[in-house]
Order: C-alpha cells, then sequence, then structure tokens
C-alpha cells in the first residue's frame, strides 16, 4: 500500500476543496442570533428572510393553538348551551299533519304545570311506521328511542296503535297509573285494550281513548280515533301521570 509521504519523509497535508473551505468557514463563524430570542431574531432578520424564519418557528405552533382554543371554544358552547334533556316526550306516530295542533297542545300543558323551560317538555308527531314494516318507515329508530327512554307516550290511530303494542313499545296502564287516578279513568270510560277497542277492565288496558280527553277534543283539527299510551316512563312517571291528569279525561 502506498505510503502517503512526501520525499522528506513527512506525511502529505490534506488539501481541500473550495467548498469544503467555505462550509468550514461557515461553520467556525459566530452565530449573531445564538443566545436570542425568536423573536429578537425576527425582527434582526432581513426582510427576505422573515417569511421563511417565521413558517419554521412560528407557524405551526400558531396553528396548533388556534386549534386548540378552537376546539375547547366549542366544548364550552356545546356544554353552555345544551338543550337540557326532556322530562316528557310525547310522540305522534303517523300524525306528521298535525304538528301546529300538537305544539299547541305542548304550550299549554307547560303553562298548565308552570314549567319554567319549554324544552323540557317534547310534543311531535314526525316518526312514521307501517304495520308491515316496510324499510322506508321509522321502526328502526323509534325502537331505539323506545329503549333509550327518550319516549315517554305514544299517540296514534286505533290501527297503528295495535300495531306499536305488538312490537312491545307501549307499556299497560296499570304499569304507570294506580289507585284513584286509575279508578277515574276507567269511569270516565278511557280504557282500551291492546287492539284499541273500548275495555272496563285495567288490567287488559293498553291506552286511553282520546275522543274521552277534553282538552284533546277542544284542539281544533285533532284527530278523534287517536290513542294515548305510555311506552318508557321509567325516568318520567311523575311527568306522564301529569299529562294524564292535564288531558281531563271525562265521562
Amino acid at each position: 500500500m502506498a505510503d502517503d509521504r512526501n520525499e522528506s519523509g513527512e506525511g502529505k497535508e490534506y488539501a481541500f476543496t473550495d467548498e469544503q473551505k467555505d462550509a468550514i468557514a461557515t461553520l467556525a463563524s459566530h452565530n449573531q442570533y445564538a443566545r436570542q430570542s425568536k423573536w429578537t431574531t425576527f425582527r434582526e432578520l432581513p426582510a427576505r428572510d422573515k417569511w421563511p424564519f417565521c413558517v419554521q418557528h412560528f407557524l405551526i405552533g400558531t396553528i396548533a393553538v388556534i386549534v386548540a382554543v378552537a376546539v375547547a371554544v366549542s366544548l364550552v358552547c356545546t356544554i353552555v348551551f345544551k338543550a337540557p334533556d326532556p322530562e316528557l316526550s310525547v310522540v305522534g306516530v303517523n300524525m306528521n299533519g298535525y304538528s301546529q295542533q300538537l305544539d299547541m297542545l305542548k304550550q299549554r300543558f307547560v303553562k298548565d304545570r308552570n314549567i319554567g323551560d319549554d324544552r323540557l317538555v317534547d310534543v311531535a308527531g314526525d316518526l312514521i311506521i307501517s304495520a308491515e314494516g316496510s324499510y322506508s318507515d321509522d321502526s328502526a329508530k323509534m325502537m331505539a328511542m323506545v329503549t333509550a327512554g327518550q319516549i315517554n307516550m305514544i299517540v296514534a290511530d286505533k290501527t297503528t296503535f295495535a300495531t306499536l303494542v305488538g312490537r312491545d313499545y307501549v307499556t299497560s296502564v296499570n304499569q304507570v297509573e294506580h289507585g284513584e287516578a286509575l279508578s277515574k279513568l276507567g269511569a270516565a270510560g278511557a280504557f282500551v285494550d291492546k287492539n284499541g277497542d273500548p275495555t272496563d277492565d285495567a288490567a287488559e288496558a293498553y291506552g286511553l281513548d282520546l275522543s274521552k280527553s277534553a282538552t284533546w277534543t277542544g284542539i281544533d283539527g285533532l284527530p278523534s280515533d287517536a290513542v294515548i299510551g305510555f311506552s318508557n316512563v321509567t325516568k318520567s312517571a311523575d311527568r306522564a301521570r301529569e299529562f294524564v291528569t292535564f288531558l281531563k279525561f271525562r265521562e
């Protein structure tokens, strides 16, 4: 192997290229910005270098802060402005043509019970159910809502009511109403069985005939053949009983 020595026996001095010398000089030079804050450095940079420096040192961090603040504000707004869960939810099935009357019923109940926030009561008629349970109706949605306790009372015509009882969406009347209140409903002839037909037997009652309700019949446009029944009222039994009292069932 050739020995890298000159004629005098001494080792050759390694020769750097011009590019390598420039690189070494740059690395060895004093960095005037080394001990400065980024803001100070940014202010002292030439105009042409400010934007690249800003992108490298500030932009990503600023975006991260903005995103974090936006998420925090969104969470706070969701918590502060979230509507309260209703204490009573009454759903009219196949009654989407009666929204104005159902809203009037709700507002009268809120006033009658002196409820300060009307969002605590929900009365709507936007669910569609067919006897055949076709894929175009709201059967799956309604089942989920009943299971979750989001539906406490159901209003429907006689045929639809029988379908809902058959799907176990309706609770028998005597599971919610008891004692004198149950007796008064029977005396008013309000009981209907699982088929929506009149019955005198409280044990067979699954619904209440709204044609016997002074409140219901007192609102123009509501159907006279409607039946109301209890659904999942585990958390809202008191409000559901109050609603029945408000309906004023009479002989």
